[in-house]
């Protein structure tokens, strides 16, 4: 195939649908197409469209991520015949029109239970869609790649790496705790249970002080547990025991997945640190009440081109549709490697 005709292999919908040759759909609701696969359970790439593509065609997911959404809906997904949890590095056939494509989920770092999508055509060829990526991700070889665009801008390449600003935030965390202050984390799911489990670990962090979260978060730490990361026990904060807690003399930490201010906030008892992406080179900010931390798990501009470099593509295209950077990345991508790339949706 010549590689002009190659950006007809991948078409990114102004809805956020990531659509890879003629089956299968990624993170969105397309018609027309055979098969779906959802790479993780951040909103901007489940949203509201996994329920109407289950009324459609089989839907795919890591058997990870299918425990996260059973615990966030409260609902037996794994009990829908249209619903498939699969192992990760295993091909699952796509029957169409008499061909036959196939679908693999290769594991990703983003968080806890995400996936690139793999699919190699009836014809042999390769499309590559890498759903939200981390740093340390490698592709696998392909033609075609759909690639993440959430930092896809030079100037949003931090001057620390992650690690150290997870310190940062925890002796943040510990400072307000030994000063008898309570803290209210803000974090997106995943990140926040990593935070969870980052604090449990701590060992300078005391016995008493209490951990509190949402009933949604407080099942989803569980599914972190069942897959090997320690978060010590959760209180409800709705609950009367959590109640009991915010309104006592000892320090504690709430968790929540919103990153508008809390009740205990707006008081005026709780110091606020909101953990988020990027905010160019800047990594902290602080004032008297508030702590803004720029950590996520999402690849910077330098580890992207060394993604995309890695994968050996013919052609890419920059997903636009959840990031004003696909452009950004597209001109980068062609002058820094000399590949071909376009921004979807245009």
């Amino acid at each position: 195939m010549a590689d002009a005709d190659l950006f007809g292999q991948v078409r990114i919908t102004e809805s956020g649908a990531v659509c890879l040759g003629r089956s299968v759909v990624c993170d969105g609701f397309e018609s027309g197409f055979h098969a779906a696969a959802f790479t993780h359970i951040h909103h901007d790439h489940i949203g509201n469209k996994f329920e109407t593509c289950m009324h459609h065609y089989p839907v795919y997911t890591s058997k990870i991520t299918g425990d996260l959404l059973e615990a966030i809906t409260e609902d037996t997904y794994s009990r829908r015949t249209q619903f498939r949890m699969i192992d990760y590095d295993t091909s699952h056939g796509i029957q169409f029109d008499g061909h036959m494509d196939y679908l693999k989920l290769l594991e990703s770092s983003h968080m806890l239970g995400s996936s690139q999508v793999l699919v190699v055509t009836h014809d042999g060829l390769r499309i590559l869609y890498s759903g939200d990526i981390s740093p340390q991700d490698r592709p696998p070889k392909c033609d075609v790649l759909a690639i993440d665009s959430t930092h896809g801008n030079p100037n949003l390449d931090k001057k620390i790496d992650s690690g150290s600003m997870e310190r940062r935030l925890i002796d943040a965390v510990m400072e307000n705790i030994a000063s008898q202050k309570p803290v209210c984390i803000h974090a997106h799911r995943g990140k926040l249970q990593h935070l969870m489990h980052l604090l449990s670990e701590h060992g300078e962090m005391p016995d008493d002080v209490s951990f509190l979260a949402s009933k949604i978060d407080i099942r989803v730490a569980k599914i972190y547990r069942k897959y090997n990361y320690g978060i010590r026990d959760l209180v409800d904060l709705h609950e009367y025991e959590g109640e009991e807690i915010t309104t006592g003399d000892l320090p504690w930490i709430e968790f929540t997945a919103s990153m508008g201010h809390t009740p205990r906030e707006r008081k005026g008892r709780v110091s606020r640190i909101a953990v988020s992406g990027s905010y160019g080179s800047v990594v902290m900010q602080q004032d008297s009440k508030n702590i803004w931390v720029a950590s996520d798990e999402h690849a910077e501009f330098t580890d992207i081109l060394k993604y995309v470099k890695a994968a050996e593509p013919r052609a890419v295209v920059t997903d636009g549709s959840r990031t004003s950077n696909g452009l950004t990345l597209a001109n980068a991508i062609k002058s820094d490697l000399g590949i071909e790339s376009r921004h979807m949706p245009s």
